[in-house]
């Protein structure tokens, strides 16, 4: 226990959280309730809203994502989950956070167009970050698939029309890894960033693959790699992202949780330290865990005993953050 607190009060970033999953379970119970929200055949939402022992692979892990994308179906309450989400995170003491949405669930929900959903979520993700004191940027989510292409450009031609907004700090690449996307997604992926300053990071490696990493690095020019649990398993992938100062956005709660590192297995984290790959911990659905980003530190310390890596990573989450300006 005192090792828990002593985490809790340590200064942090988060570079790998999903809004949504970030939203306490009794806001998301209560906006479902409140917009007459019709809980998927089924579905328990007193049961499956959260993931508190690994799950048979990550189909299973994401079930609660069958309800958390059914809200919120109004500005208002997209402001009351903003809040909420800021108000976890000034809990453990992060300092700074790049939250990641798809937006365009939310433009879907509420019948508005993209660039009005965008405008609505940055302009509360500035009223939380004010009030809370807590720097923020939002990462763009687009899932693999064969709309994978016609979402991103949707995403980007939202953000040239509010005129490139600095709250926009990357994009990201989600879903089941072994779905089809259009080949030229990694070459828009790269426009993007040429064009716009966007950087870039990619849910890689996840599930065993570690040939999904190389393809993030090589074309998608990927500047971390969202888990990349897999990594470990070549050599020339580890040497690529040690080489290119490639940062592996690791979430040991979730990894075990999503079955991506078996109950017997030591944590490729310990492969990280050893042969220099940078890493950094992150929470990625942490209400769905019932933990926060002190308990990923915890569970960090566990896998490793190195206290040193968590007294250093501060440092390390603002060297690799896409927000500008952090000291």
């Amino acid at each position: 226990m005192k090792t828990q607190n002593l985490f809790k009060h340590y200064p942090k970033g988060e570079l790998h959280v999903h809004l949504n999953g970030l939203v306490s379970t009794d806001i998301v119970r209560k906006l479902l309730h409140q917009e007459y929200t019709s809980i998927p055949p089924g579905f328990d939402l007193n049961q499956d809203l959260v993931i508190l022992t690994p799950a048979r692979n990550l189909e299973t892990y994401l079930k609660p994502w069958e309800v958390l994308r059914l809200i919120p179906k109004s500005r208002a309450n997209l402001a009351m989950i903003v809040d909420n989400a800021f108000s976890n995170l000034k809990e453990q003491n992060i300092q700074f956070v790049e939250l990641r949405s798809s937006v365009l669930y939310l433009s879907k929900l509420n019948n508005v167009d993209v660039e009005t959903a965008l405008s609505w979520l940055i302009d509360e993700i500035k009223n939380a970050s004010s009030k809370y004191k807590i720097k923020a940027g939002l990462i763009l989510t687009v899932s693999r698939g064969n709309f994978a292409c016609t979402h991103l450009s949707a995403l980007l031609e939202a953000f040239k029309n509010l005129d490139r907004p600095d709250f926009v700090v990357g994009i990201d690449l989600a879903g089941y890894e072994d779905t089809t996307s259009p080949l030229e997604l990694g070459y828009l992926f790269e426009k993007a960033k040429n064009d716009f300053g966007l950087n870039i990071t990619i849910h890689a490696g996840e599930t065993g693959n570690a040939g999904n990493i190389l393809d993030a690095i090589v074309r998608f020019k990927a500047d971390r790699i969202g888990h990349g649990t897999a990594a470990y398993k070549s050599a020339a992938v580890m040497e690529l992202l040690q080489k290119n100062d490639i940062c592996v956005e690791v979430c040991p709660i979730s990894n075990r949780r999503t079955g991506a590192i078996e109950e017997n297995e030591k944590h490729p984290v310990v492969e990280f330290i050893k042969l220099g790959v940078p890493f950094v911990i992150c929470s990625d659905n942490p209400s769905i865990h019932a933990s926060g980003l002190s308990d990923d530190y915890l569970c960090f310390y566990n896998e490793t005993e190195n206290l040193e890596h968590l007294q250093n990573m501060f440092e390390k989450q603002k060297k690799y953050s896409f927000i500008k300006g952090l000291t």
